[in-house]
């Protein structure tokens, strides 16, 4: 088991009661994806959602995923491994109004 430290700005955080700030602790698959999925457990399916479709394609990027501030597009995208005390910065690329 690996604990993650996430960070959700803007929106992202009213999908996740408003925290946004949080540690997940992620079973088995130990990538961005499988935070995700945690989140997803933790928050419900809109959250997962909109933070998984940012790897749809461009055109329908949500968010900005950082892992400890580098972007993850830079390695593996949500195949990135992720380890004890990293922290995944979630930032939405456009305003939901």
């Amino acid at each position: 088991m690996v604990k993650v430290n996430v960070e959700l700005v803007g929106f992202l955080a009213s999908l996740a009661r408003g925290e946004s700030r949080l540690s997940v602790e992620v079973e088995g698959e130990a990538t961005v994806l499988g935070v995700i999925k945690a989140l997803g457990e933790k928050f419900g399916w809109k959250l997962e959602k909109n933070l998984a479709e940012s790897f749809q394609g461009e055109a329908f990027k949500v968010c900005l995923i950082l892992l400890n501030g580098v972007e993850v597009d830079v390695f593996r995208g949500l195949e990135t491994p992720v380890g004890e005390g990293d922290k995944l910065t979630f930032i939405p690329v456009h305003s939901r109004g």
